[in-house]
């Protein structure tokens, strides 16, 4: 059987005798006593023929070589899981996206009207206020030390100016000049905008505009002329005392100020988005 099956597979592989034996080192007539059945090649002989024929060694030996176990199919089923969309519950009027959680939904009660954002929306409108409100108090600040140094130059020159032309003496200029600097803290009070200095003082002005009554006089010329001369008189009264209330609301502001302006500094430092917006 073997001596069939290597003349068989040498010829079918387009080889002579001579080929096959220069391939596996031996002689022609090696291989010609092989196919006649005189002789059985070696053990190793026979794996290399296998290996240049291709074949198995059972091949070789006429057995035929077993089939392959066929594959088993295996189907793989896929499953596919539908999940129901959640319900839009609003629709953020600033982003314009859908909300699906009742927790997501802002809701606010304008003067215009309602309005319906989402929770992401909301938190950076708030983060964008307050980076505003930082940055008006920051503003506010340096607003109070450049024109509260620049009123009191301006007081302090004037009270110098009016001292001088007075001749009140050297000791009072300078001591009307050293005393303008009271007015630095008063003014930075209304700048900062964190204290009561301004709402103080807007009040207690305020107790100075007096209405008076009303007028009766006699349709003729000495009526009108009495009508026309007290309301002159009454409309210098009013300015009087308007101003009378308005200094006093200064005074008031500078006194307090000297108090105040501390601790309104250190707040604004500390807090400069509590300072009272424009």
């Amino acid at each position: 059987m073997l001596a069939e099956t290597i003349k068989k597979l040498r010829i079918k592989n387009g080889m002579k005798q001579k080929e096959l034996a220069e391939k596996l080192c031996v002689t022609a007539q090696a291989v010609s006593r092989w196919e006649n059945g005189d002789t059985e090649p070696s053990v190793s002989t026979i794996y290399e023929m296998a290996n240049i024929f291709n074949v198995s060694v059972d091949e070789l030996f006429g057995k035929e070589s077993p089939q392959a176990k066929p594959v088993e199919e295996k189907t793989v089923e896929k499953e596919y899981i539908y999940k129901e969309a959640k319900p839009v519950l609003a629709v953020c009027e600033q982003c314009n996206k859908p909300i699906y959680g009742a927790d997501e939904i802002v809701r606010y009660n304008l003067r215009s009207g309602k309005r319906t954002i989402c929770r992401n929306c909301d938190n950076r409108n708030k983060k964008e206020a307050y980076e505003r409100a930082v940055a008006h108090g920051v503003r506010q600040r340096k607003l109070s030390f450049i024109w509260g140094g620049i009123i009191t130059v301006l007081v302090a020159a004037l009270a110098l100016i009016i001292t001088v032309s007075l001749d009140l003496g050297a000791g009072i200029s300078v001591g009307a000049s050293f005393g303008s600097l009271l007015v630095f803290p008063f003014v930075s009070c209304l700048f900062l905008q964190n204290n009561f200095i301004m709402e103080m003082v807007e009040s207690v002005a305020s107790w100075g505009f007096v209405r008076f009554p009303g007028l009766i006089f006699s349709l003729d010329l000495e009526g009108i002329i009495w009508l026309l001369t007290v309301k002159l008189a009454l409309w210098i009264l009013g300015g009087i005392i308007a101003i009378a209330f308005l200094i006093l609301a200064v005074v008031l502001g500078i006194v307090l100020g000297l108090f105040v302006y501390p601790f309104a500094l250190s707040k604004n430092i500390k807090h400069p988005e509590l300072s009272v917006d424009d």
